[in-house]
């Protein structure tokens, strides 16, 4: 079990997860608070520092905990951030510390059970949802994350309804959740590239894009991934709807690994674009430090691509806008590559983990025209 030891009055030394840690940040202490306290009271110990963890009601934690996300910028005052001259980078990490400050606020638990909470929700199979395991140890687990896990625990059973699919997909546990509708509807807006043709699924996850492609008439679907737990999920998913006559699913592999001397129409990929080291096996689906996914997918992509093929590459400028200079590689890329961008959609959101605005990119690229001599 990777993580660290808290001394926690009261319950001895508790191990807080490697996987937890990444968003509390190192622990100094932790503090055993009653959540019948003033919500304000409790959120001026998380502003000053402290990590908390909360004992009492479930319905009192959750309301402590949307209390102090309600004012979560009262976490961190503006001058923490003030040495960071860029604009976007300063508001990037005042959102950071913020966040980081929130995860501060912690339950106890052993097993698949919550210590020290009364009338608990139901968290039987928690430990399916953990990184790793850890059995019979007391752990620390930040609010944020259960409320996170439960969540992604009723999608598995109930499933995700996806617009563009019009059927519901499952989720299994350290795989990307495609929550964001606009995802699979921006490629749906793409499907005459994949009528009748052979398409290729980079990275496929829960298989949505995958799935999509079929359901808009592709021929045949490979979709890859390097994650066992998203391997399985997406054939579970294939199952589910019925599309095992065209979607083969492959892996786990990196990139183009299970498709070698295979040529195809269409090369999808929603691409990690966050610059950082992965920490889990989730954050693979998010993050690509030194931009070498992006780089090693297209360099190697138009070998896999027939002579009038297309890349659909979803892609952010968030890491732009935050310092590093994602965009300007992507287009080196493109360049040393001989490829160009035929044409793109694009939408503004909220980036869900590093909060900050960003544009989201649909990419249709394609060999650069062949100029005559």
């Amino acid at each position: 079990m990777s993580g660290r030891f808290m001394a926690v009055p009261g319950a001895g030394s508790c191990l807080l997860p490697r996987e937890f840690e990444v968003h509390t940040g190192t622990l100094a202490s932790v503090e055993v608070r009653d959540a019948c306290e003033r919500p304000r009271d409790l959120h001026a110990r998380l502003a000053a520092g402290a990590a908390l963890v909360l004992q009492g009601p479930w319905a009192r934690i959750e309301a402590v905990f949307r209390y102090c996300e309600r004012f979560e910028r009262g976490l961190v005052a503006r001058d923490e951030c003030a040495g960071i001259s860029d604009r976007g980078q300063r508001n990037a990490a005042f959102t950071q510390a913020r966040r980081r400050k929130l995860h501060r606020l912690l339950l106890l638990a052993c097993a698949d059970r919550l210590l020290g909470v009364e009338s608990p929700p139901e968290t039987a199979g928690l430990q399916d949802w953990l990184d790793e395991p850890t059995a019979d140890q007391v752990f620390l687990i930040p609010v944020r994350r259960l409320q996170r896990i439960l969540t992604d625990m009723r999608r598995a059973s109930e499933g995700i309804f996806v617009d563009a699919l019009g059927a519901s997909i499952t989720i299994l546990p350290r795989v990307y959740v495609p929550a964001d509708q606009s995802v699979p509807a921006m490629f749906a807006r793409y499907a005459h590239l994949m009528l009748g043709k052979r398409v290729l699924d980079v990275g496929t996850g829960t298989g949505v894009l995958a799935l999509l492609a079929a359901r808009l008439g592709a021929s045949c679907v490979v979709a890859t991934d390097n994650n066992p737990m998203a391997v399985a999920n997406a054939r579970l998913n294939v199952e589910r709807l019925g599309l095992q006559a065209t979607v083969d699913v492959r892996g786990p592999a990196d990139l183009f690994d299970s498709v070698r001397g295979e040529l195809f129409d269409a090369i999808l990929f929603n691409a990690p674009w966050i610059q950082g080291e992965p920490q889990t096996l989730y954050d693979t689906a998010n993050y690509d430090p030194g931009g070498r996914v992006i780089g090693s997918f297209l360099s190697q992509a138009p070998g896999r691509l027939n002579e009038d093929g297309a890349i659909l590459l979803q892609y952010s400028n968030v890491s732009q806008r935050t310092g590093d200079s994602s965009m300007d590689r992507l287009r080196a890329l493109l360049a040393a590559g001989g490829l160009h961008v035929a044409s793109s959609e694009k939408r503004t959101r909220i980036s869900r983990v590093l909060g900050a605005r960003e544009q989201v990119y649909l990419f249709e690229i394609r060999r650069a025209p062949r100029t005559d001599p």
